[in-house]
């Protein structure tokens, strides 16, 4: 095959290859996006929260700054303010409510078995109500919970039933909102629970929820009328994809039918013997040089291992010659396309 076929279709190759990855990319992206609009409106919501508490311990001549402290008596605490925010950022206005609940728990569990005996929901707060119309929604408060009270009833409880617990009090924040974007046309929904764990008996170290921050786009949903649309785009492209694919076949295969063996041959010689071979115009005069013509390229291989082996393509992809002048003698090795098997 000539050079310029091979650049010609190389190039044609790279082109379908291009396009048939363009394709797929396209076919993946509208497949997977099937339920939302292809007009790409949105809704950007940053979301954080976080809770967390302070302690007020019961006067003692050994901790005067409860803040240095990581791990408490519980019998040293007299009570526990837990404070907690909430915030969402959206990208456009909103409308809707957003609602908060707080509740305390008291639970003391057997040691054996982890059976719960006690359960006692000492606290629970009306839900608090929020009216949102903007983008910003920022809810914060502080609770003051009689820790030292909760301990007391554990203990109680403990003794009066000649029991050995595990005991803690949970405090709990829900939040909730659910608001209305007309960009989107849709409601936004999102619900938070945070709590605080203090552990109750002993020396012990209260935990708290881990502040979590998140950040996602709230589509638009593709209208009824738009689906045939984008399902026919997706055929489309299904379709582009099998042609693409076809062409491709084809090429390759037109390509494999026009290199003949004695194309193959002819570059697996000139790529082999490359540093040997110097390519001539054209036949030079023999007509009185002492001419001897040899059966194959590896006899007249054999004449020398190191002189120059010159060669002529007489007639395209049908004759070549190659030649070595030794000695007064030039050997001759005519490559026909006819002798290729």
């Amino acid at each position: 095959m000539k050079k310029e076929k091979k650049i010609i279709y190389g190039i044609i190759i790279g082109v379908l290859g291009i396009l048939l990855l363009l394709t797929c990319y396209l076919l993946f992206y509208f497949f997977n996006s099937r339920d939302i609009s292809i007009t790409k409106e949105y809704v950007k919501v940053n979301n954080d929260d976080n809770i967390n508490f302070t302690i007020k311990l019961k006067d003692n001549k050994y901790i005067t700054d409860s803040s240095k402290v990581t791990n408490y008596v519980t019998d040293m605490i007299d009570y526990v303010n837990v404070y907690y925010d909430f915030k969402s950022i959206f990208s456009d206005q909103v409308k809707g409510d957003a609602t908060v609940n707080v509740s305390a728990i008291l639970v003391g569990t057997s040691k054996t078995d982890n059976t719960t005996l006690l359960y006692n929901e000492f606290y629970t707060a009306d839900p608090a109500k929020y009216t949102v119309d903007g983008s910003v929604i920022n809810l914060a408060d502080t609770y003051k919970l009689d820790f030292d009270a909760q301990n007391k009833v554990f203990k109680s409880f403990e003794e009066v039933n000649g029991l050995d617990l595990n005991g803690y009090v949970k405090y709990e924040v829900t939040v909730n909102y659910q608001v209305y974007n007309d960009l989107i046309n849709n409601y936004i929904s999102k619900t938070a629970k945070l709590h605080v764990t203090m552990p109750l008996g002993g020396t012990s170290q209260i935990e708290v929820s881990k502040p979590i921050s998140d950040s996602n786009m709230i589509y638009k949903k593709m209208p009824d009328e738009q689906k045939p649309l984008h399902l026919a785009i997706c055929l489309e492209l299904f379709g582009a994809i099998c042609l693409f694919v076809v062409l491709l076949i084809l090429i390759i295969n037109q390509i494999k039918g026009s290199i003949s063996k004695y194309e193959k041959e002819l570059d697996r010689l000139l790529s082999k013997y490359k540093k040997r071979i110097v390519k001539l115009r054209s036949v030079p005069d023999l007509s009185n040089k002492n001419v001897v013509l040899v059966k194959s390229f590896d006899d007249l291989n054999n004449v020398s291992k190191i002189k120059n082996i010159n060669f002529v393509e007489i007639i395209d992809n049908k004759l070549s010659v190659f030649f070595i002048n030794d000695n007064g003698t030039t050997y001759v090795y005519n490559f026909d396309s006819k002798r290729v098997k």
